[in-house]
């Protein structure tokens, strides 16, 4: 369990390197990649940080970032 301080020191290392990407679906969809990533065990951040370092790397490939 974590303690409070520690909980304290996470929130402040989060709010200064880390932050939160967003995107509007439908609930119906939502619902069906909620349910495929229970199926599969997987996370919805886990599979949507895998396509969004996938097309990172490709712009790199091309030399667009």
């Amino acid at each position: 369990m974590v303690t409070a301080k520690k909980r304290a020191s996470n929130n402040r290392w989060d709010a200064a390197n880390m932050t939160v990407l967003g995107v509007k679906v439908k609930k119906d969809y939502a619902d069906r990649v909620r349910a495929c990533c229970e199926g599969r065990g997987d996370t919805v951040n886990a599979i949507l940080r895998a396509a969004l370092d996938q097309y990172l790397e490709q712009c790199e490939r091309q030399g667009i970032t």
